[in-house]
């Protein structure tokens, strides 16, 4: 995970300390940034991980591009887990379309 988002209508994602972190309750979504042209189906296996540990329901990943592995393997996580991870490419950014993908 590189980064969190802190939002303040993150209520329904609210994660509990473990036993050697304080103990108070966090409530974020997890962000990973991959600096390659496409991010595959391993680099979001490995952020569906590190969103299972951290008990997260919501997180964002973003990435040049994605490959059609990559986007196949974002819904099947979903159906079989209830956990939704919001691709967002860099151009989408730089665009200033994201606020769409964000609600």
């Amino acid at each position: 995970m590189d980064g969190r988002i802190f939002p303040v209508s993150a209520l329904d994602n609210v994660r509990k300390a473990g036993a050697d972190e304080l103990a108070l309750e966090e409530r974020f979504f997890p962000m990973q940034v991959k600096q390659k042209d496409k991010a595959g189906r391993p680099d979001i296996d490995a952020f569906e991980t590190a969103m299972r540990r951290a008990k997260c329901e919501k997180g964002f990943f973003v990435s040049f591009d994605f490959s059609s592995d990559a986007l196949r393997e974002i819904p099947r996580f979903f159906v079989e887990e209830q956990r939704i991870i919001i691709p967002v490419t860099v151009q989408e950014i730089l665009d200033e379309q994201i606020a769409h993908k964000l609600a």
